[in-house]
């Protein structure tokens, strides 16, 4: 389109036609380029995606085939354990080396020249995660005494155990009441109580006299 100034020199002037046609191609490229921009930002979140994918597959696997392992590793420590028995299967309970088990107990006797007070087998006990021993039944009993005597090879060693007089009575150190009818004390004086091999149950003086001692704690199920 074509006008004049007011010297009558002819100047240009775009029509609106054209204006618009420009707007319109120009805002079909600045669309292009947006929708080219969002492509391949969803092509490269897509990759990611995938990345993850495998990523969260590869750790599952590595956690499957550790947990596999680990599986088959605790198996063949329950074969060396254990051994053969009837319990390999589903597991068995263990006692610490130089330990003697009994049911779901296990039993420290100690030898020689390990004399100690009653307070001082008990601490030690408490240091080796136990307690010194509780008489639960007459079948436990007879264990104790049984080995005991194998134990030092001389019926006239004693054993401290975990009764001791609390107050006007007779308690265990794992808080159970005295029970008469399962054992029956020998002295009249002492407030801690020892067990001779082949002789009873003796009261003795906590402090004043020193023996071996029988410490007891829970086996380990694996």
């Amino acid at each position: 389109m074509e006008i004049t100034d007011n010297k009558g020199k002819k100047l240009w002037r775009p029509s609106w036609k054209g204006v618009l046609i420009t707007l319109l191609v120009g805002s079909n490229i600045i669309l292009i380029r947006m929708i080219e921009a969002l492509v391949h930002k969803g092509q490269s979140l897509n990759n990611e995606i995938i990345q993850c994918n495998e990523l969260r597959m590869n750790l599952t696997q590595s956690s499957t085939d550790q947990l596999r392992d680990r599986e088959n590793g605790m198996m063949e420590i329950r074969k060396k354990l254990c051994g053969d028995t009837s319990e390999e299967l589903g597991g068995c309970t263990v006692c610490p080396d130089g330990w003697l088990r009994h049911r779901e107990n296990c039993f420290y006797f100690s030898s020689g020249k390990e004399y100690r007070t009653w307070n001082e087998s008990r601490e030690v006990c408490e240091e080796m995660g136990a307690h010194l021993l509780v008489i639960e039944d007459r079948e436990q009993q007879e264990f104790i005494k049984r080995f005991s005597r194998l134990q030092t090879g001389q019926t006239k060693d004693k054993f401290w155990i975990g009764l001791y007089r609390d107050g006007d009575g007779w308690r265990w150190v794992d808080g159970g009441l005295y029970n008469t009818s399962l054992l029956h004390l020998s002295g009249s004086s002492g407030d801690c109580v020892q067990i001779h091999a082949t002789a009873g149950y003796y009261k003795g003086g906590c402090q004043s006299s020193k023996q071996n001692w029988i410490c007891q704690k829970r086996s380990l199920k694996i």
